[in-house]
């Protein structure tokens, strides 16, 4: 991977990990307007549930004037399922409230390990490459080695056989003795050892 790839990774890296923040931000900000509009929805049913609930009382104070005069207990009974239907309707309201309050704390944690996941990704890719340069530095600095030696050595061949211009006191060619021969024979039986 080159230093282009590299930074063509870091950078889609760092797009993924703007991409991930704004959609959590923005899953955030709706469930918090979601929220906000339950909220706005309960304090208008509990506005409308006190309307209701003193509309009822009046319903039932004239009712329970008609049932003292005609059935008693036909109205106590439907005051009763009134009372319930609004005990059922409160509880709702609860559980609702509940139900919200829960998936905004779920999409909370969602998004935290969305953004854990990408911070990791970004760290993992970002140490693989790193490893990676280090690698290719190693080995620019053996070829730089090599290159150096081969500056001090003149490698030729001599009547066919390869010989090298090396240091004085070894063996050197008869015809130009500024080279050594090398003694092939010698390399290739240590190679097959």
């Amino acid at each position: 991977m080159d230093r282009s790839e590299m930074d063509d990774f870091v950078a889609n890296a760092a797009l993924l990990a703007a991409h991930l923040t704004q959609q959590c931000e923005k899953a955030v900000s709706e469930q918090q307007a979601a929220v906000r509009d339950l909220r706005h929805s309960a304090d208008a049913l509990e506005d409308s549930v006190a309307a209701g609930k003193l509309e009822l009382q009046q319903h039932a104070r004239g009712a329970i004037r008609e049932a003292l005069a005609r059935e008693l207990a036909d109205a106590s009974r439907s005051l009763e399922e009134a009372v319930d239907r609004l005990q059922q309707l409160g509880e709702r309201l609860r559980v609702e409230q509940s139900s919200a309050g829960l998936r905004m704390r779920m999409l909370e944690w969602k998004s935290i390990a969305s953004l854990s996941v990408a911070a990791a990704i970004l760290v993992g890719g970002s140490a693989y490459a790193a490893w990676h340069n280090l690698q290719r530095a190693e080995r620019a600095q053996v070829r730089a080695e090599v290159l150096e030696a081969l500056r001090h050595v003149a490698i030729t061949s001599c009547d066919g056989r390869p010989c090298v211009k090396l240091e004085d006191g070894l063996r050197r060619w008869t015809k130009n003795d500024e080279y050594v021969l090398v003694d092939t024979g010698a390399s290739v039986e240590a190679a097959s050892r």
